[in-house]
């Protein structure tokens, strides 16, 4: 069964789809089986273009851990992460440097508790610096981003219906296969019992209509039945576009039809 943490990560997955980093998730740091919610590894390639709020300083290695509108972020959960990372820098890259990794931690909701035990440096809207042990963690609340087109992931993960609902419509998925992903977060937000009265079928009805002038005229007419094909044209319309020759045929159909010859 696909788990919030999972379905965040295949999200993220998604998000640096063409981009220089890779995403990996539930990553193993540990002799003793410790899964780290995401890693966003640096690689070849193209740079992310306008990223979401707290992403803009991605190092070559980033550790994320996420708490989902069902989880709180506290301060275990920061003890975790910076465990975490020491586990993965010994066991992946023991050369690397301690500025060449990043650590984030993601919630949904802003961690209350969290905030009255340490200093949360604000940046902006639901970004924050957390100063832990020399390292500073990255704080992110969903919630509490900017709503903007650049943060439309963040607000699909947000808990909030009005704000799942536009980040579904802003989104811009990279990979072709995102559907099943998407639905099961609908899925699992009414089951969480949050009112989606945009459903996941309204979405991929607005979504067909707004890339259909895109599409070229053989991509549009593609897996339609004949029957649905000529719906509502007139005869002449049906007949435009015909050779003499399938002319030629079709009143040899006809002619064979009333005549009754075979």
């Amino acid at each position: 069964m696909i788990n919030w943490h999972r379905l965040f990560g295949l999200a993220l997955e998604d998000y640096f789809t063409g981009t220089r980093y890779a995403v990996e998730m539930e990553k193993d740091v540990a002799h003793k089986r410790q899964v780290l919610d995401v890693v966003i590894v640096r690689g070849t390639g193209e740079a992310l273009v306008d990223p979401c709020d707290g992403l803009e300083d991605l190092k070559p290695h980033n550790l994320l851990t996420y708490k989902s509108g069902q989880e709180s972020l506290d301060a275990w959960a920061i003890e975790e992460l910076i465990g975490h990372y020491v586990n993965y820098r010994k066991a992946f890259a023991p050369r690397e440097p301690a500025g060449e990794f990043g650590l984030y931690a993601v919630t949904t909701r802003r961690p209350r508790a969290l905030a009255e035990q340490v200093a949360l440096e604000r940046v902006k809207p639901g970004v924050y610096l957390l100063p832990v042990v020399g390292r500073t963690i990255t704080l992110i609340v969903l919630r509490e981003v900017a709503p903007c087109p650049r943060n439309a992931l963040w607000e699909i993960f947000s808990f909030e219906a009005a704000k799942i609902a536009a980040g579904a419509g802003m989104y811009q998925w990279r990979q072709d296969d995102h559907f099943p992903i998407l639905e099961e977060i609908y899925r699992r937000y009414r089951e969480a019992g949050i009112p989606m009265s945009y459903t996941f079928q309204d979405f991929r009805r607005d979504l067909a209509r707004e890339t259909l002038p895109e599409l070229t005229p053989e991509e549009r007419l593609r897996g339609l039945p004949p029957e649905d094909l000529v719906r509502g044209l007139r005869t002449e319309g049906r007949l435009r576009g015909l050779s003499d020759e399938d002319l030629a045929q079709l009143k040899d159909l006809l002619e064979r039809g009333t005549s009754g010859r075979p």
